[in-house]
């Protein structure tokens, strides 16, 4: 076995190992967890290993041997140093399914140091960054003088796991973020409001902190960037009240709390929303002289995506593992029609380049 799947027994975890499965390339399945992740072999028949990120020992006897390791034990922010530690002691190419702009920082911060190592830090191979951040890409070859970048996306029948909202709960003390001229910059959440068509419906989209913010500019060297996303209205309503409630929620303990009850909710998207859900992509891109282009893509549901995505960024990377090294991002190493060859993509097409109006919140 070429690859370890680290986190294979959580939500997403599982619905990437059903994919490798399906596409013939079994892992080997890590976590933590012993109890869980001897169930799992148990159910698939595959081997596995326990291994505590807080045992750098354990995460080198994992990895030596491997070529590869896909990582979907979030929060990321804290569960990737010491997996990148130990993929850089072994020498093993790191994957992860991350959507969090510090993580996707940390790593382009070590873009020097993996290439000394022959080792590639590829991070954000599912929905977050994967469609996006070929949209981007696509964009920026219609236009390559681009200096300005906006991506928006809708999700419809979505759900979302219990992994992925423990993160967001354990991130809602921090502003969002833009790029503005090459530097990331904080705003507040929610602070500018576009309505648009998705379908045969006008939505409204709020600017957020999305994991393109980070990876478009590496992409595409594009140097104000911005993403807005349908949400939903509770979360709507919380940025309203986010300046006013900001006190309480940069205090560790009541995030924990909230983090922590996470745990009551299911586990994700049932298998009806995951085959019928869809998620519609727009970007627009435009230059000094005022030149425009847009597009849009459409995928399926997002965990559908991610598993899709993840094993297929796998696969690419087990084919060429010794040309690429270093910091990269999904769309400058496998280009802007990558994304097309994946199940149930459909794009990229053109729409129209006059701009949804701007509002503040």
């Amino acid at each position: 076995m070429d690859w370890v799947l680290y986190g294979a027994y959580g939500y997403t975890g599982r619905l990437i190992l059903q994919e490798a499965l399906r596409q013939g390339i079994p892992p080997l399945l890590a976590g933590r967890n012993p109890r869980a992740l001897q169930a799992l072999a148990q159910e698939t028949g595959l081997p596995y290993q326990v291994a505590s990120l807080e045992d750098p020992e354990a995460l080198d006897g994992l990895l030596q041997g491997h070529r590869l390791v896909l990582h979907a034990a979030g929060p990321f922010e804290l569960t990737m140093p010491p997996m990148v530690a130990a993929c850089l002691r072994q020498g093993v190419h790191y994957l992860d399914i991350t959507g969090e702009i510090p993580v996707f920082e940390a790593l382009a911060r070590r873009d020097e140091e993996a290439r000394r190592h022959g080792v590639l830090l590829l991070p954000g191979v599912g929905l977050d960054v994967v469609p996006s951040d070929a949209l981007a890409a696509h964009l920026k070859s219609l236009l390559p003088s681009a200096t300005h970048l906006r991506l928006i996306l809708c999700s419809i029948r979505a759900g979302i796991s219990r992994g992925t909202l423990r993160t967001m709960v354990l991130n809602l003390h921090r502003p969002s973020a833009i790029r503005r001229e090459g530097r990331i910059v904080e705003v507040h959440p929610g602070d500018a409001v576009l309505n648009i068509r998705v379908g045969n419906r006008i939505r409204r989209v709020y600017r957020v902190r999305w994991g393109d913010v980070s990876t478009a500019y590496y992409t595409t060297g594009i140097p104000n960037i911005e993403v807005f996303m349908c949400v939903p209205r509770f979360a709507a309503r919380l940025f309203a009240l986010w300046k006013a409630i900001h006190p309480l929620l940069r205090q560790n303990w009541i995030r924990h709390l909230l983090a922590a009850a996470v745990r009551w909710l299911p586990p994700g998207p049932n298998e009806h929303q995951r085959r019928t859900g869809r998620v519609y992509f727009e970007g627009h891109a435009w230059d000094a002289t005022g030149r425009r282009v847009c597009a849009r893509l459409e995928t399926p549901e997002g965990y559908t995506l991610t598993a899709r995505a993840a094993v297929a960024a796998v696969r690419e990377v087990l084919a060429r593992a010794g040309e690429v090294a270093g910091f990269q991002t999904p769309g400058r190493l496998l280009g802007p029609s990558w994304v097309l060859s994946l199940e149930g993509v459909q794009g990229f097409s053109s729409c129209s380049t006059g701009f949804p109006v701007l509002t503040s919140s």
